[in-house]
């Protein structure tokens, strides 16, 4: 939620008087004006310039922004029930924006959401949730006065139907009636969501590991391939670097998680990976030469390749910092993650479980 500022000027005493407030409610309103345009930037522009009325409120709200034009530790001259009357001296006065361009129901929404967010910040009671009616006896606000008993059991968090809610192009995910953060497991399926609670997709890091989550959030496992380049995540999702054995092939990936093709230097030896990027051993011909490598794929003749290809800086492996050995089990399964540089930024185009194709 992001709340705008665009203050009166405090010179301007006729609305903004300054007197001290200290919450206790929250009064909601509409502003009654459906013309097109008639939107939180444009009523708080009228605040701004100077209203030609005495009258004034804390936020306008719309489909799209929430606009703060008084601080809510000074008064507002909203309610209508007198310069001392308790609508004005101790409530936070909103007004919902109709105007016939914007979505109604997105606006409500965002109303509840600020409603809740106000009512954790001073500890308002629900009780204290109230309608401009509530002071003065004027309709208002007037859509939402038929439906008030909803929209109270909303800001108490007993409405929100719980599972995924969309927000304009945003995704956020409810349990129990509250907007989730982090990682969530939705059947059987991993997505994470930013502090704001935002469903994410493409790369993410957590905890200094990263992932990549495919363009509907669910987050990959096994061979992904992003923009023409191959990348292998754990089981739990988190992208592997250093050797990697998958169905009895040796694969090598970079800091940066991109799969190795061609020689590459690893703790000071040699070794050489196919198009497809699994390990060669035994004798080979790479460009018209021959090459001997071991059972751990290492080079052992003294010749060496020309210059051009992959060298770590020795922290490759398998999370142990050590090349493959043969086909001893345990090493490079998977479990090595990390690597300080970003993954190439795109989409999942592929997210192939059998590996690069041969």
């Amino acid at each position: 939620m992001n709340i705008i500022q665009r203050l009166i000027p405090v010179s301007n005493t006729a609305t903004r008087p300054g007197l001290a407030l200290v919450p206790k409610f929250i009064t909601i309103h509409e502003t009654d004006n459906t013309g097109t345009g008639a939107d939180a930037a444009a009523h708080a522009r009228l605040q701004q310039r100077g209203n030609d009325r005495a009258a004034s409120w804390h936020l306008q709200i719309d489909d799209h922004e929430i606009i703060q034009s008084i601080p809510f530790d000074e008064v507002a001259w909203a309610a209508g029930d007198g310069r001392n009357g308790p609508g004005n001296r101790t409530s936070i006065h909103i007004e919902m924006c109709v105007n016939a361009d914007a979505n109604y129901e997105q606006m409500v929404s965002k109303t509840v959401e600020v409603v809740q967010y106000l009512m954790s910040r001073y500890s308002i009671s629900i009780d204290h949730i109230v309608p401009h009616k509530h002071w003065t006896g004027k309709n208002c606000p007037r859509n939402l006065l038929p439906r008030w008993d909803g929209f109270i059991k909303r800001c108490q968090g007993l409405g929100t139907k719980d599972g995924w809610v969309q927000n304009d192009a945003q995704w956020f995910f409810y349990k129990n009636s509250s907007k989730q953060t982090g990682w969530v497991k939705v059947k059987s399926k991993w997505y994470f969501l930013d502090a704001n609670g935002v469903m994410q997709t493409g790369w993410v890091k957590d905890e200094n590991k990263w992932y990549f989550l495919d363009s509907n959030g669910v987050m990959q496992s096994g061979w992904v391939k992003v923009k023409d380049k191959w990348y292998y995540l754990a089981r739990d999702g988190a992208m592997v670097t250093g050797w990697v054995k998958y169905k009895s092939k040796w694969y090598f990936l970079k800091e940066n998680g991109e799969m190795a093709i061609g020689w590459i230097k690893d703790k000071d030896k040699w070794y050489y990976l196919d198009p497809d990027g699994s390990m060669v051993s035994g004798k080979q011909t790479i460009s018209g030469k021959a090459y001997t490598f071991g059972k751990d794929g290492a080079l052992i003749e003294e010749e060496v390749p020309a210059a051009g290809g992959y060298t770590g800086d020795d922290s490759g492996g398998n999370g142990e910092g050590d090349p493959p050995a043969g086909d001893t089990s345990g090493k490079g399964d998977g479990s090595s993650t990390g690597g300080d540089n970003t993954p190439s930024d795109g989409e999942n185009t592929s997210n192939n479980q059998d590996g690069p194709a041969s």
